[in-house]
């Protein structure tokens, strides 16, 4: 059979070059994918009135509330350097309390995080059964760990601690057993055909090699932890929240300008130290 040339091979068909002139466009979209994503958007424009409707919101109060806002921002352009020892102090505690929780999670989810990984786990049964525990635990909002440390301990520092503690560990357990399980199986293979155990493949095969992306890990978590102690300091927790709530109930709009600027300033300093270091990281 003989073979057209290659620019017969590759030249458009007459139907190609009808199409092309009549201006006709070609659907792309599947019939089925089409009608999918209208019933979505239907589906979440309908969840989002009964939402409103729900609610029962008040658009008298809501433009109230726009209309006062002015009126509380020109409040704010006024801060007051009188309690600035004070909330440097509370400032320092909040860092502290989110530093040594993510110390204390970090120690806790090295070994956690080895026992639910798929690839290196030595009982299938209790990494599972752990990973149901660790799912229990997320699903708690963090509020909720601290107003149930508040409520046994007292207000103070050592409840916010207490508080951060779980939702942060099972936070890093899941993040670092992730990052085990992308690990390459080489290495514990051969460490299992020498016959090294458990902790040998863990500490001296896979742990070196894992430094680098759970330092990572672990910075950007610190991250969200100053935020979230700042947080949660308004329930209990300890820190510069407490003064802060106290600077809101009693409108004391300059001193709570103070506070705002030196929360804005370190959060600020620690989401640039944070991005830095993963930076470096990532280079390596």
């Amino acid at each position: 059979m003989q073979q057209g040339t290659p620019l017969q091979q590759y030249a458009p068909s007459q139907s190609g070059r009808r199409a092309g002139r009549s201006g006709k466009k070609i659907k792309i979209a599947h019939r089925k994918t089409q009608l999918q994503t209208r019933l979505f958007f239907t589906a979440a424009a309908v969840l989002f009135l009964v939402c409103i409707s729900f609610l029962d919101l008040s658009w008298k109060q809501f433009h109230q509330g726009i209309s006062s806002m002015p009126d509380i921002a020109s409040k704010l352009m006024t801060i007051s350097f009188e309690p600035f020892v004070q909330l440097v102090d509370g400032m320092l505690t909040s860092l502290i309390i989110a530093f040594l929780t993510v110390v204390l999670s970090v120690v806790i989810s090295i070994l956690l995080s080895f026992l639910i990984a798929e690839n290196i786990t030595p009982v299938k049964w209790l990494g599972r059964l752990l990973r149901y525990v660790l799912l229990i635990i997320r699903t708690i909002p963090t509020t909720i760990w601290v107003l149930l440390a508040v409520a046994s301990m007292g207000f103070g520092s050592m409840a916010g601690v207490l508080g951060l503690l779980f939702p942060t560990s099972s936070y890093l357990i899941k993040a670092f057993a992730a990052q085990i399980e992308e690990s390459s199986d080489d290495t514990i293979e051969a460490m299992r055909s020498v016959g090294a155990s458990w902790l040998q493949i863990v500490f001296k095969g896979l742990l070196p090699g894992l430094i680098l992306p759970f330092l990572a890990i672990i910075s950007f978590r610190f991250e969200m932890e100053v935020a979230e102690t700042v947080m949660l300091g308004m329930v209990g927790a300890g820190g510069i929240g407490v003064l802060l709530q106290d600077y809101i109930s009693y409108y004391e709009f300059a001193d709570l300008a103070m506070g705002i600027v030196i929360v804005f300033i370190t959060i600020f300093a620690v989401e640039l130290i944070s991005n830095r270091v993963r930076s470096k990281l990532a280079r390596r």
